[in-house]
C-alpha cells in the first residue's frame, strides 16, 4: 500500500529492454507460464530505455503474469501469450505539470488469447482494487501504471475475446554528452 500513497523514486539509468524481457519470461516460463506457447518478437535495433531495472522487471513481470492467467482460462490447451517490441517515433509525454516530457517511442507489447476483459471493468481497470479474479487484490495493475508513469511512460490495452493487448511506451535513454568521455 506504501507504493500508492506517494511517489515512487525512480533512479534511472539505461537498461537494455530485451534482457528484462528474457528475464521476465525465464521467471514465467516454467511457473504460471507452463503450458502456454510463449513467444517474442523483438525490434533488435531498439536503443536503452531510460529506467530502473528492477521496477521494469517488476512492470513486465505483472504484465505476462495476467497474460498466462488470462490464456490459461481458455482450459483448450491453446493459450499463448507473445511478447513483441518496437519502435514507436514521434510520441511525447506530458507530465502533471503541463511540461512535455522525453519521447517514448520504445514500445512492450504483452498479448494473450484469453477471454479478453470484461466491459464493465475497461473504464476503471488500472485503479485500485479493481480485478476479474475470484482471489485478487487489484493492486497488479494499478502499481503497473504507477511504476510506468514514474518512469514517464504511458500504459494502454485493447482487449475483445481471444485477444488482450497491454501495450507499455517507454522512454529511451539520453545519449551521454560528450563531457561524459
Amino acid at each position: 500500500m506504501e507504493a500508492f500513497s506517494e511517489d515512487i523514486p525512480t533512479p534511472r539509468e539505461p537498461v537494455n529492454i530485451h534482457q528484462v524481457l528474457d528475464r521476465v519470461r525465464a521467471l514465467v516460463a516454467n511457473g504460471v507460464a507452463d503450458g502456454l506457447s510463449l513467444r517474442e518478437s523483438y525490434d533488435p535495433s531498439l536503443p536503452s530505455v531510460w529506467g530502473d531495472e528492477d521496477h521494469l522487471i517488476q512492470i513486465f513481470l505483472n504484465l505476462v503474469k495476467n497474460a498466462a492467467e488470462a490464456a490459461h482460462m481458455r482450459g483448450d490447451g491453446r493459450g499463448a501469450i507473445s511478447i513483441h517490441t518496437a519502435w514507436r517515433p514521434g510520441v511525447r509525454v506530458r507530465g502533471a505539470d503541463g511540461k512535455t516530457t522525453a519521447g517514448a517511442p520504445i514500445e512492450v507489447r504483452v498479448q494473450d488469447n484469453g477471454p479478453g476483459v470484461p466491459q464493465t471493468l475497461r473504464d476503471h481497470l488500472f485503479q485500485p482494487f479493481v480485478t476479474t479474479k475470484a482471489n485478487g487484490t487489484g493492486l497488479g495493475l494499478a502499481l503497473v501504471t504507477k511504476l510506468v508513469t514514474a518512469h514517464g511512460g504511458l500504459i494502454d490495452f485493447e482487449s475483445e475475446p481471444g485477444r488482450t493487448v497491454f501495450r507499455v511506451l517507454l522512454p529511451v535513454a539520453p545519449e551521454p554528452s560528450s563531457g561524459d568521455a
